[in-house]
């Protein structure tokens, strides 16, 4: 049967439809399930319809029913490079549908669906936009892009705040404290799966690759951001962080509201680079600054957060661990579940359709907590 699968909406995001035929589990092993398909050519025609595409096998089973995923994408592979006028879907057991694959997809999908909508109207903003390159102090409303989707004032915003930043790095000498706005896995999805994000981390790591101590970035997490986000979305935050860690990049986490708004900030001493976009009024707000009023709000909220972190430990398996338990997700299950999906890339479940999105990052978050020792303490 075919079905549109609806993906909700968020903060951000407006909600996104996948085209899903549903299939019956014909034959399993305990690594994979087989799909023997009896119309060959609806299949066919069903994953020639050029729209975001999943087929989407269940199993009844005592507990009750379970399904398994497939990107369209994967499916037409199998079908080309085993052609039948029977033929057989092999979906492995690692994306059965569950908290973990389901917010995923839901932050990938919306991402995605929502840029290439955007595709023409997005190229033409970026080149409209390209003269605030030379400014050290810039900023973009939203009435000037009001046509684009959130998702894409997002990325905009995004791609122009991390250019800055790695542009006004030659100018430090001292190793800089990092503070980003990001507080749930909404906001936080754009490190997974922007591809300029994953860029930019390892350009950041990089550059700072021979200081004695390591890069730290700070978070602001209140309570009320974990109590109103889905368990789905948490996990989609901590893989974000996990990304961060598996480059060197230390993570601090505070919880106290009055953190909650400060301006993203990248600080050394007697400088400071301001780079909002994340719940940002504009689209973004730059600039480059010695204001010691300034220089003394940040390097109070950074040291708040390096004192008062309610993830700290030595080590990156000990802070996710501990953020696992503050955002009340089983790290050990999620550590499972991120093994399985590394064995085969995350593009199987959902792969991007547009050139700006990369499920690098994600891959290397799943394949980073999936090598966390069990039972971290």
């Amino acid at each position: 049967m075919d079905w549109n699968l609806l993906l909700p909406g968020g903060q951000s995001f407006d909600g996104s439809v996948v085209m899903t035929q549903l299939h019956a589990i014909t034959s399993s092993t305990q690594d994979h399930a087989a799909i023997e398909i009896g119309d060959a050519a609806r299949l066919t025609a069903f994953l020639r319809v050029p729209h975001r595409g999943m087929i989407l096998a269940a199993q009844e089973a005592e507990e009750g029913s379970r399904f398994l995923l497939l990107d369209a994408r994967q499916a037409r592979r199998q079908l080309l490079r085993r052609p039948s006028r029977r033929p057989v879907l092999m979906i492995p057991r690692a994306f059965e549908l569950d908290d973990l694959t389901f917010g995923i997809l839901w932050a990938l999908a919306n991402l995605d669906d929502a840029l290439a909508a955007d595709d023409l109207a997005l190229a033409e903003e970026i080149r409209g936009l390209s003269a605030y390159e030379r400014l050290t102090n810039s900023a973009v409303s939203r009435e000037a892009v009001g046509d684009l989707t959130t998702v894409s004032q997002m990325w905009l915003g995004s791609n122009f705040c991390a250019r800055h930043i790695l542009s006004s790095l030659d100018g430090f000498r001292d190793l800089p404290v990092f503070w980003t706005r990001e507080q749930r896995g909404e906001e936080a999805s754009t490190w997974l799966l922007f591809a300029h994000k994953y860029d930019y981390l390892r350009a950041t790591s990089q550059r700072f690759a021979g200081s004695a101590e390591g890069l730290m970035r700070a978070f602001c997490v209140p309570e009320d951001a974990v109590r109103t986000s889905p368990r789905f979305e948490r996990m989609v935050l901590l893989l974000a962080v996990a990304l961060m860690e598996s480059l060197g990049i230390e993570a601090r986490v505070c919880v106290e509201p009055e953190y909650a708004n400060v301006d993203g900030f990248v600080l050394a001493p007697g400088q400071a680079v301001v780079a909002n976009w994340v719940r940002a009024e504009g689209v973004w707000h730059v600039d480059n600054t010695s204001r010691r009023t300034l220089l003394h709000d940040f390097g109070e909220a950074a040291g708040h957060a390096r004192e008062r972190s309610v993830i700290d430990a030595p080590t990156a398996a000990g802070r996710l661990a501990a953020l696992a338990r503050y955002l009340e997700l089983d790290l050990d299950w999620l550590r499972r579940r991120c093994w399985d999906l590394s064995e085969y890339g995350c593009d199987w479940l959902a792969a991007p359709r547009n050139h700006l999105m990369s499920t690098a990052g994600l891959d290397e978050a799943c394949r980073y907590v999936g090598q966390l020792p069990a039972k971290t303490a």
